[in-house]
């Protein structure tokens, strides 16, 4: 951490406001190494504790409130408590929680699922999305009897062995065995021109693409036009599988972004805001790919299974987030972002800055570079300690945000509210200004 009286004072104030979450993390990590369970979750000098939350705002042990713009990750869409989300839960537990059998929830969220999905006639229910992209990657090498994958740098799809080495900054993958990713090929995300070459050259030995279609995690960095029809049709062309991991993605439109751009590829994971809050993965496919998990007229099915799959709490919660998550919902929410973007980059020409906002839909990411953002190494050169004091300053002023400069949005959040973020947002670039005209001064105009 830098010690600019800019860095020094942010600091400060985060300590002088939050001294609760500073006991309650030195009591925990007695018991958690690092004091906190998720990885994503650790920040220094110590990670804010949140005691509850409720619509658009989450309040902590001292007394605060906060507006949540992180809502979980992009697990949350309609904020928490959600009364609808609630209520099919209470009365959904009260009858047993899971029973290891097939149940009307699961029916219920499957056919949802389906009819809204382009790429989904068929589909399997998991407990993450670490699972469902871990079981996207079987399904290909079962049907096409192929190893190998191929993924785009900076893709995120999860935590399993195969797919957690990557060149995205400051992860940590000791403890992969080697073979574990002896199969895995990597290309630049929108260069087409390399995932071309990569498929056609590993086509006999290549089982499918895996691709999120726009990077998350890896920045929203948005697909340059004719990325994805391009990348399927090669693949249609060679005979790779093409999987699409719209865990993240499927927010912005009412069936995810393969159907927003009109690609529609042969498996589909999804997650996140399908579960309602709960855990929830979702792989799903057309139907001559799905059947190889079918046991009825499959002599020897993939098996597939778990003691919470289908779980019937989490296909209640799920029915009734996407229920009422309709095309009208999204087109709301999707202009709230659109707004947040307006206001922002705003912002960042009065104070004069380059720097970059991506955004679609309801989720928006800051990077602190001097160039539009097209691929992950542009990503991975925004100055890490200007993400870190923006996300301190912006605690400071009562606005529940995520370190790396990603910003995701809810039903819940008002107009009035979303204009008060990029007052809060311009209040927080004048704050750090100094520092970036003294130290960073390649950002500015």
């Amino acid at each position: 951490m830098s010690a600019h009286p800019v860095a020094a004072k942010i600091v400060d104030k985060y300590r002088e406001t939050y001294p609760a979450s500073r006991e309650r993390h030195q009591r925990l990590v007695k018991y958690i190494p690092g004091g906190a369970t998720r990885s994503l979750s650790y920040f220094k000098p110590w990670p804010i504790h949140i005691d509850y939350g409720k619509g658009a705002h989450v309040y902590t042990h001292e007394g605060h409130e906060l507006l949540d713009v992180t809502n979980a990750y992009g697990a949350l869409v309609h904020g928490h408590g959600d009364p609808d989300v609630v209520a099919a839960v209470q009365a959904g537990i009260e009858r047993g929680s899971q029973y290891s059998t097939p149940t009307d929830g699961q029916y219920r969220l499957a056919k949802l699922l389906c009819d809204r999905v382009p790429g989904f006639d068929k589909v399997r229910f998991l407990n993450s999305g670490t699972e469902a992209t871990m079981f996207a990657m079987r399904t290909a090498r079962a049907i096409t009897g192929k190893d190998k994958i191929l993924k785009m740098t900076g893709g995120f799809h999860g935590t399993h062995d195969c797919v957690a080495a990557s060149t995205k900054k400051n992860v940590i993958t000791a403890g992969i065995p080697a073979g574990m990713t002896a199969d895995m090929l990597e290309v630049p995300f929108n260069d087409p021109v390399a995932a071309e070459k990569a498929v056609k050259e590993n086509a006999p030995h290549l089982a499918a693409v895996i691709m999120e279609p726009f990077l998350g995690a890896g920045g929203v960095v948005l697909p340059e036009e004719g990325l994805l029809k391009r990348i399927r049709e090669v693949t249609r062309a060679q005979g790779v599988l093409l999987i699409f991991d719209e865990i993240f993605s499927f927010r912005v439109d009412i069936g995810g972004c393969q159907n927003l751009y009109g690609v529609v590829p042969d498996l589909t994971t999804v997650g996140k805001v399908v579960g309602g809050g709960l855990p929830i993965g979702v792989l799903g496919g057309k139907a001559e790919f799905m059947n190889i998990y079918c046991h009825e007229n499959t002599e020897k099915p993939l098996y597939h299974s778990g003691t919470f799959n289908g779980y019937e709490t989490v296909m209640q919660a799920g029915f009734a987030a996407m229920t009422k998550y309709d095309e009208q919902t999204i087109a709301d929410i999707n202009a709230k972002g659109a707004r947040f973007q307006k206001g922002l980059l705003a912002s960042i020409a009065d104070n004069g800055l380059n720097i970059q906002s991506n955004q679609i839909g309801s989720l928006l990411n800051i990077h602190f570079v001097n160039r539009p953002t097209i691929k992950a190494a542009d990503v991975l050169e925004s100055e890490e300690e200007l993400h870190t004091l923006m996300h301190l300053s912006l605690l400071n002023k009562r606005i529940f945000n995520i370190p790396r400069g990603l910003f995701i949005l809810s039903t819940k959040i008002t107009d009035d509210e979303m204009d008060m973020l990029v007052g809060k947002m311009d209040e927080t670039l004048k704050e750090l200004l100094p520092l970036i005209q003294e130290k960073y001064t390649h950002l500015l105009l």
